[in-house]
């Protein structure tokens, strides 16, 4: 998979839609590590079956042996969703729109990897979940 840093003009397909990038990690470029609020990890999980830009080819985690992640998400949490082959959008109030590759969740939760709060913010927002709370991340 390609590496795009965090927060950078989203590049990876063609898009009429302006985004930015997070979570397009690769094993040689360093990132944000810390612990992930819960509630991101949960809205990430209810987004993670709409498979926005799905590809025909599937990407492994580069920095692990697992083949193919796979996760309970969707709304219910009862969808199996395969990661590694689509991206989770999600829009912050300003309008901004963040794309992530799913497997943002394995990075997250096998990797420490912690996206900006912007996009966490962005993802809770999206998914309608409860933003009256600070969300917690911390190194």
């Amino acid at each position: 998979m390609p590496h795009y840093p965090d927060m950078t003009t989203y590049a990876y397909a063609t898009s009429d839609q302006e985004m930015l990038n997070v979570g397009w990690l690769a094993p040689d470029c360093a990132y944000r590590t810390g612990i992930v609020d819960d509630r991101v990890i949960d809205a990430l999980k209810a987004l993670s079956s709409a498979y926005d830009n799905q590809t025909r080819g599937v990407h492994d985690c580069e920095f692990c042996s697992t083949e193919r992640p796979v996760i309970l998400g969707g709304p219910a949490y009862d969808t199996q969703v395969w990661l590694g082959s689509a991206e989770i959008r999600a829009q912050d109030a300003a309008g901004t729109v963040y794309s992530a590759p799913n497997l943002v969740i394995h990075y997250i939760t096998e990797h420490r990897y912690c996206p900006p709060v912007e996009f966490c913010r962005a993802v809770v927002r999206t998914a309608g979940m409860d933003t009256t709370n600070e969300l917690t991340l911390a190194d």
